[in-house]
């Protein structure tokens, strides 16, 4: 899964889209809103990721970092060469249900 991928991502009736950064188990990313960082480990088509996601805070709320607390989501699913659909929920947020459609990102994929 080394590589880049167009994330689409829905939370309830939220939805957004992002670009993560896929390197020897770790990620790297981000939407307009937040930044991501995690691990990831690929085993026989599954996929299980562990990721911080952090509201993105401008240079003018510096001082406002903290404004929210991170959540460590926990996902779990299947890819391809290609694809990668995925889903789960926050720590201690069973009731937030997160699903991740991924795409990899052809061009980038051959630079890298």
């Amino acid at each position: 899964m080394d590589g880049y991928w167009l994330t689409h991502f829905h939370v309830g009736d939220r939805h957004g889209e992002g670009i993560v950064m896929m390197r020897a188990g770790e990620l790297l990313g981000g939407d307009l809103e937040h930044v991501w960082s995690g691990t990831w480990e690929e085993e026989e088509g599954r996929v299980y990721a562990r990721i911080r996601i952090v509201p993105f805070v401008s240079r003018a709320e510096e001082e406002l970092m903290a404004r929210e607390m991170p959540l460590i989501l926990t996902l779990t699913g299947t890819c391809t060469e290609d694809t990668a659909r995925l889903e789960g929920h926050p720590d201690a947020r069973e009731e937030l249900h997160y699903r991740v459609e991924m795409r990899r990102c052809r061009s980038m994929h051959a630079a890298a």
